[in-house]
């Protein structure tokens, strides 16, 4: 299997363009993280990546036992035999990455196995899906509120005037983004100008935004499905998971699934908890099994109200790969039985700033192997280079020990 690594899928999506050219600070994620899915892929797979590994990042890697390799173009041109056939696994499809390996088959002379393109995905993989999953939770989960329901608006005066009439803050989405953008919060009262000019961008991209209540967040975590090319859907396990004060992803616990679970139980009763996990995994096979195979993350939170912590069970479907899945697979394969820690995403505008953290964080926190897991320390996830913006990173720490990040 080749994996690829595609973060703008969504606004792939959106777009709709098999030409589609993302942005150039997302083109640099993609370039700096490209090695990414190596760490969920499955031993003897191959990641996809335009530019080859630095010498020496695959031996830094060994203690791991670590069996999965980089696959090029060049590759594609030179080893052609041995990737006829191969099963292509996208970050997220979209009609822009299925056109771009539809390209290098014509190219090549290949016979990549491609998933395919279907026009139900927009909407499966949107915030209208959502909304229509959670109202299917709300009937059949009644310790659920109702007033967390999201409501889709075409207009911004109408906009305008649920925002006036709200007693509290109030939060807009747009139905296609993800990782923090699309994300607006309001004050009651009469939108600004800055504020009517962005919902006024989104509208014009998208037609209509979502508007909901704010909630008092305590917790971000999700549950990580499979829907399996034999027609099941499985449960994978959890993901805790930190965002900034816009909505973007920073990082995912990671530890074992019992240690999260009583995290998350911690909070709300577990029997609500397993509850939700039974009944998202049978609407999510009721919406999903039938056109899409692979991975699906979905969001939930803890929040606060005035007598106790409530859940919310749906705040968004992620129909592709996450960076919880990422951390859900990274702790199964390469986290010590016996540690636990972090797994971040981090971006610094001058790239000599990324070379100089991860050497201070090399210093700091040194990488200790034992039986082919990282029993603790610092371990950048993908290359850093001269150019480097973006960095994906590890910090593990035994149970008895405490690192300050």
């Amino acid at each position: 299997m080749i994996h690829f690594f595609n973060p703008d899928h969504e606004t792939a999506v959106l777009n709709a363009s098999k030409h589609y050219h993302p942005p150039t600070q997302v083109a640099k994620m993609q370039a700096d993280l490209a090695f990414l899915p190596a760490w969920y892929a499955f031993d003897g797979d191959f990641v996809f990546m335009e530019k080859p590994l630095p010498d020496g990042f695959l031996f830094s890697l060994e203690p791991l036992n670590f069996q999965v390799l980089p696959v090029s173009p060049h590759d594609f041109t030179e080893k052609q035999e041995a990737f006829q056939h191969s099963i292509l696994d996208l970050w997220g499809i979209s009609p822009q990455s299925v056109h771009f390996f539809e390209e290098l088959n014509k190219s090549d002379n290949l016979s990549l196995a491609i998933p395919p393109w279907k026009e139900e995905y927009r909407f499966l993989g949107s915030r209208f899906a959502s909304q229509k999953l959670l109202s299917r939770l709300l009937d059949r989960i009644p310790e659920v509120e109702p007033d967390i329901f999201p409501l889709f608006f075409p207009d911004i005066e109408k906009i305008e005037q649920a925002n006036q009439q709200s007693p509290e803050p109030l939060l807009v989405k747009s139905p296609h983004s993800s990782s923090g953008r699309g994300l607006l919060r309001l004050l009651p009262g009469k939108l600004t100008q800055s504020e009517r000019q962005i919902i006024g961008g989104m509208l014009k991209k998208q037609g209509e935004v979502s508007i909901e209540k704010l909630l008092n967040k305590q917790l971000d975590f999700s549950m990580q499905f499979e829907n399996t090319v034999a027609g099941d859907t499985r449960f994978l396990g959890y993901s805790i998971f930190q965002t900034n004060l816009r909505g973007a992803y920073e990082k995912s616990s990671l530890d074992t699934q019992s240690c999260l679970e009583k995290q998350i139980s911690h909070r709300i009763e577990n029997d609500l908890l397993v509850k939700t996990r039974t009944i998202l995994s049978e609407l999510i096979h009721e919406m999903y099994a039938n056109a899409y195979h692979g991975i699906i993350g979905v969001d939930l939170l803890v929040y606060k109200t005035i007598d106790a912590n409530r859940l919310h069970p749906c705040v968004e479907i992620n129909m592709r790969k996450t960076m919880g899945y990422l951390a859900f697979r990274l702790a199964e394969k390469y986290l010590h039985p016996d540690s636990h820690g972090d797994f971040f995403i981090d971006y610094n505008r001058n790239p000599t700033v990324t070379g100089q953290k991860h050497d201070q964080f090399q210093k700091l926190y040194p990488l200790i192997f034992e039986n082919g897991r990282i029993r603790s320390g610092y371990l950048s996830l993908c290359p850093i280079k001269e150019d480097t913006n973006y960095r994906a990173y590890v910090i593990i720490k035994e149970r008895s020990k405490k690192y300050l990040v």
